[in-house]
């Protein structure tokens, strides 16, 4: 995501964090202090927004793992000032897999909420703990109560409406499911902007403005992909199965006599979506390019297979989506030991 920097990586995934990440301290901060809290209970009060947000990286995490063992890598965690996002490669068509890994995140929750009730009366008995120590755990634990409940919502695409779908999914087609789903997200997001300007909670109406969006948003791309199924092409996990990898999906191997002309072709990131890759091509005169993950150049690309998934409502992907997804066409240049 745009804006946002590296922290570490967990279990194999980045772990990032949003600039507007940093408002959310500094706002509770000065809050504390305008309410007459001290400065003492004010940096309490932002220790333990750390403390949640630690709770979330779990959370997602728990999201990222299930995933993994459907065969579905996460890009990167990243935390936003109204919570984490687990950026999947790929969202599972399989109604089970999604409920699955819908349901991973509040477990997570589910679990440091049992754990920390099971080790207050353990501690207070210990007289080890200060009683603010306590009180700080105590809440701890009741935010991720409030974790779950809010989190099970159904207001797609938070995790109650993941849910939500999936359990309409398996008894309607995927599309349709999509459709109820986002229309439920869209009506709580509403009481939610509601809510929250009756109360002057902004960060709940920010909330609900990126729960409308984001709703909206992914019900519009499957009805894209459904489209671009009815026209010959084959969206992503259509069929249940696995996406191959880079090195499996290619056309014919380049020879000899072509090796010497793909040094002078431009190369992009495989990050790039494929309307700027396109946008930046149209100044080269050439008919294909080299496409490049982590430093290492892994395809070359026929700017006209280019130009039709774009024509077909493919700008916004990456190349890598388009390759994995086997949206385009390209000629493998890894080596097998890669």
């Amino acid at each position: 995501m745009n804006g946002s920097w590296h922290l570490g990586r967990l279990a194999g995934i980045d772990v990032r964090i949003h600039w507007t990440f940093l408002l959310l301290p500094i706002w509770i901060y000065y809050s504390s202090l305008a309410a007459g809290s001290g400065a003492v209970a004010a940096t309490v009060a932002v220790l333990l927004v750390f403390a949640i947000f630690g709770c979330v990286v779990l959370h997602e995490l728990g999201h990222s793992l299930t995933a993994r063992r459907f065969g579905i890598p996460t890009r990167d965690i990243t935390l936003l000032p109204i919570g984490g996002v687990a950026s999947l490669q790929r969202i599972p068509r399989s109604p089970w897999q999604e409920l699955a890994i819908a349901i991973a995140g509040p477990a997570v929750n589910v679990v440091i909420a049992t754990a920390l009730f099971a080790l207050l009366p353990l501690l207070a008995a210990t007289s080890i703990f200060a009683d603010g120590v306590l009180a700080f755990l105590g809440q701890l634990a009741w935010v991720n109560v409030a974790l779950v409940v809010f989190n099970m919502l159904p207001a797609f695409p938070m995790d109650g409406g993941r849910v939500l779908r999936a359990l309409l999914a398996m008894g309607m087609p995927y599309r349709n499911a999509t459709r109820l789903a986002a229309s439920v997200g869209q009506v709580v997001a509403v009481l939610f902007a509601l809510f929250g300007l009756l109360s002057a909670n902004l960060m709940l109406v920010i909330l609900a403005g990126f729960v409308f969006l984001a709703g909206r948003g992914e019900a519009m791309m499957v009805e894209r992909e459904a489209e671009w199924e009815r026209r010959g092409w084959r969206p992503i996990d259509s069929t249940g199965e696995q996406p191959l990898p880079l090195e499996q999906v290619s056309l014919q191997p380049a020879s000899p006599q072509s090796a010497a002309a793909e040094q002078s072709l431009p190369v992009v990131n495989a990050q790039w979506d494929a309307r700027n890759v396109l946008g930046w091509l149209s100044s080269q005169s050439v008919d294909e390019f080299l496409v490049s993950s982590h430093g290492v150049v892994v395809a070359v690309v026929r700017k006209c297979d280019l130009l039709k998934a774009v024509a077909a409502g493919m700008g916004s992907f990456t190349l890598e989506r388009l390759l994995s997804g086997r949206f385009l066409p390209f000629r493998n240049l890894r080596s097998p030991s890669m």
